[in-house]
């Protein structure tokens, strides 16, 4: 029998000790991606509000959220096969001080979704109150969500499964009856069909923008795939995602197209928009109740679960007090800045924060799938072990260099962000770490230092 692992804590998890079943797993991705973000991300991008034709967007939103599962599946398997987190998983590639360096930047990414997430609740709230009752408070709300958000993470991932699961199946309901009101009273604009639209670099951003909402829980996809059942051998964890996050996005972004083209007034919020789309006040009451249950799901699943898992392992911090450390962190990020009216802003700060984001992400794969796919990360535990991966002082100078030449050249090309740092990443880190830099640079230094000590 298997020592029993805590499910908040960082150790891995044994086989027999998972708590999510293949169903629950899919519904608390729906959950967590059946969220404003995607939404506004296919809202912005079809006209009159973006650059994009009907088609051009649906293509773009299917492509984006194609590329994202296809990205959950690759990156999650160390989780689901030895029940790894992230915070250990980047060790193998960056060294158990390196490490510091990709939790840090997957952190900064999941607070600024948290906050935003709990704007959008604020914003929903507010929107409710105003319609129904004729008052509000955004200010109040948004610290009411925040407390609403902490008090259901306070129990952990047992919690967070089963408000996900449930959340779903009401989010789901909400928005296809939604859908079928609008499409048959309102109607799809012709305007936005007949819209000549691009497939050149806006488009292209569109697509990066698109998996960029995603990119932060893709490289955490091992958090919760450490807790799905592990069943009919890897089928389990590769189901998990293809059912459980492509469907959810082109989901969320069918809605964002359908409100984005059905719109009726100026507003530029997309929280905004749903009310405005609906039929009656009621419905669009309902609608932002969905809103408020969605950025809830979200904020468990994608923001506050790897983000509170980076403080333990860096801060040595409990579950509960990482929980807070992140909710005020969420807070100074100023989120009703970006999450602006002005699509153009949105896209910006996705793709800005994205920019190291992809070629991490490129370094992990290659050090995963390319040096390491023989399942040997749990070894990863014994954070003192510099010799044997030739890790200088802790720190990999391959993953390092890797990262700062793959951001670098997602800088020069901003619009596409991550599409340029994930190959250049990944390949220039399978070209050091062929070459042995780490055990040269190891070897330079201590022929240096030996110099040094010898002419003293």
């Amino acid at each position: 029998m298997s020592h029993e692992a805590n499910p908040e804590g960082l150790e891995p998890i044994p086989s027999d000790q998972r708590s999510m079943s293949l169903f629950h797993y899919i519904l608390v991705w729906w959950a967590s991606f059946i969220i404003v973000q995607g939404f506004s991300t296919a809202f912005f991008a079809v006209y009159p509000q973006g650059p994009l034709n009907v088609v051009q967007a649906a293509v773009a939103m299917t492509i984006g959220a194609t590329v994202s599962a296809v990205l959950f599946v690759i990156n999650g398997l160390g989780g689901y096969r030895e029940g790894i987190p992230f915070v250990t998983q980047v060790r193998a590639a960056f060294g158990p001080r390196g490490a510091m360096i990709p939790k840090f930047v997957c952190a900064v990414p999941a607070i600024i979704w948290l906050g935003i997430g709990n704007w959008i609740g604020a914003l929903a709230i507010q929107s409710i109150t105003m319609t129904l009752f004729g008052f509000g408070n955004v200010q109040l709300y948004f610290v009411l969500f925040i407390l609403l958000n902490l008090a259901l993470a306070w129990g952990g991932i047992t919690s967070i499964k089963w408000f996900d699961s449930a959340a779903a199946v009401i989010i789901i309901a909400l928005l296809a009856y939604t859908i079928f009101k609008v499409t048959t009273e309102q109607g799809i604009s012709t305007a936005s069909i007949e819209h000549e639209g691009t497939w050149g670099l806006p488009f292209l951003t569109i697509v990066a923008a698109h998996v960029g909402t995603a990119i932060t829980a893709a490289l955490n996809a091992n958090d919760l795939s450490r807790h799905l059942e592990q069943r009919r051998g890897s089928w389990n964890h590769i189901l998990g995602h293809v059912l459980g996050v492509a469907p959810a996005m082109l989901y969320m972004a069918l809605v964002g197209i359908v409100f984005g083209t059905a719109i009726t007034t100026d507003t530029g919020n997309p929280v905004f928009a749903i009310m405005d789309v609906s039929p009656n006040p009621t419905l669009g009451a309902a609608l932002l109740m969905f809103v408020l249950a969605a950025q809830t799901s979200s904020n468990l699943t994608l923001n506050m679960l790897p983000a509170v898992h980076i403080f333990q392992d860096t801060l040595d911090t409990t579950w509960e007090k990482g929980l807070i450390l992140t909710s005020v962190l969420s807070v100074v990020t100023f989120p009703w800045v970006l999450f602006s009216s002005q699509g153009g802003i949105y896209f910006l700060v996705i793709n800005v924060y994205s920019v190291p984001l992809g070629a991490v992400f490129g370094v992990l794969l290659a050090e995963y799938w390319v040096f390491r796919s023989d399942g040997s990360n749990t070894a990863l535990y014994d954070t003192e072990r510099t010799s044997e991966q030739g890790f200088m002082k802790g720190f990999s100078v391959t993953a390092v260099l890797s990262v700062l030449i793959g951001s670098v050249a997602s800088l020069a090309v901003l619009d596409l962000s991550w599409m340029v740092g994930f190959p250049i990443g990944f390949g220039t880190y399978v070209c050091l770490r062929k070459l042995n830099v780490d055990s040269r640079t190891m070897a330079y230094l201590s022929d240096t230092e030996s110099q040094s000590t010898a002419a003293d």
